[in-house]
This record gives structure tokens, sequence and C-alpha cells, in this order.
């Protein structure tokens, strides 16, 4: 079967190197990740990794709320110059995050200015959002053709906003744990569900594939089928 992670930091991975990591997803069967930046910082990291492995390896550039302090210089200029540098990238991750984030004022006005570079460049969008379905709900209008919801941790209703307004939702470990885990999952069309590790933090691209037999499971679904749906739900999103 054909795996793919749909939101990791391969940069953070502290115990590998590039090349054993990249190794080590090929013998897993991956057969592409998006690997998420968090600030200019790991930018170059990032493009790095893409460089390595071009087929393999989506990058993603953008800003965290977590780290708003780090976006330097001209964010802009140079968010739009790593999209030109790689076509096939996305923006992100970027978003709002009324728990852990900081300045609102400050989370609103970075996110709007990639939302507006992902639109001005036709890129996909990878939004983290945690606590803010008001604002968010606000916002989907404003949204690029492809955007996802990053580790979907939403109310049903939120959820129906997302993909009345034809959203993606990446779904993590995270979700097994909530209560309204099962009705989210019901509810989610097998063509706009993604899968993630969030790795290293959340878990390890290597828990895919359990994740997605579980997921297979819960909406009545033969394993194999599915992984090849997600595979190609992935395709669709990157090529809108």
């Amino acid at each position: 079967m054909q795996f793919t992670d749909s939101h990791l930091h391969l940069q953070d991975y502290k115990t590998k190197d590039a090349q054993q990591i990249i190794a080590s997803l090929r013998s897993l069967g991956f057969v592409k990740v998006v690997c998420a930046s968090t600030s200019p910082q790991d930018w170059q990291a990032v493009a790095d990794f893409a460089c390595l492995a071009p087929d393999l390896v989506v990058p993603a550039f953008g800003l965290h709320p977590w780290y708003l302090d780090l976006s330097g210089i001209d964010f802009a200029a140079k968010l739009e110059a790593c999209l030109r540098r790689f076509p096939s990238a996305w923006v992100g991750e970027c978003g709002l995050d009324k728990l852990k984030g900081g300045d609102f004022n400050s989370q609103e006005h970075f996110f709007n200015i990639q939302i507006s570079i992902a639109k001005a460049f036709h890129r996909p969008l990878n939004i983290h959002a945690l606590k803010v379905e008001d604002v968010m709900a606000r916002l989907l209008p404003q949204m690029p053709p492809q955007f996802m919801l990053h580790s979907f941790s939403g109310s049903n209703e939120f959820l129906r906003l997302v993909l009345k307004k034809g959203g993606y939702i990446s779904i993590s470990k995270a979700l097994l744990k909530r209560k309204n885990s099962r009705e989210i999952i019901t509810m989610l069309p097998t063509d706009r569900i993604l899968l993630e590790s969030d790795g290293p933090f959340l878990s390890d691209y290597s828990d895919i594939p359990s994740l997605a037999q579980t997921i297979a499971e819960l909406k009545g679904l033969d394993y194999a089928a599915f992984v090849a749906q997600v595979k190609h739900n992935l395709e669709d999103f990157c090529h809108g």
C-alpha cells in the first residue's frame, strides 16, 4: 500500500539525519508527505528535505501562531520567494490559536497575510485552528480554493461549515480521543479526508498505517481501498 502524511515536521526529528528519515519513509511505503514549517527559522531545513526527495516531500512554508516573534523582517516577501522557488509548495503551518497563541490581533494579521499569499499564488493552505471556531467561521469566505484544517478538533457544526466551503479535514490520532470522534468521522465525506501524524510531536509517521486502519473500520470501509482513497485525496488537494 502507498501511504501519505499530510502534516509533519521532518526538520524536527533529531534522532536521525535527513537521509535516514527519507529512507525510513520509503521503506514504510510512503509516497507523499507534507513537511510543514512553523517560522522562517526552519524554512531552509524544510527546503532541504524537499530538494533531497522532491518526489516524496512537499514543502509548506508559513508562520505558526505560537511563533509570531520569529516572523523576521520582510516576512511576506520571503514567503513569496519560497513559493516561487518551489512551485508545488503549500502555505503553512499557519492559523489562529486562543489556547496557546500570542496576541490575537497579531495572529489575525499574519494569518490574513498568509491567506492572501496562498490565494495570489494559487497554493494550498495548511491551517492550525484551536479554540477559534467563531473567528474561523467569519474567515471561511476568504479561504483559497484549497485549504485544510490540520489535526481537526472542532465541533460538528464547524465541520459542516468547513465542508460546505470545500475544505479538507486532516485527521490525526488526537481526534480519536475526543467525545465526538465517531460523529466527526461518520460525517466526513471519504473524498475530503487526509491523514497526518504531526510528527514528531503528536505521533510518528510510522503510526499512519494503524491510524488509517482505525478510520477505515469506523467508516466501514476496506482498509486498502481507504488508503488508496486518502492518497488520491492528497493528490487532488495538491493539484486543485
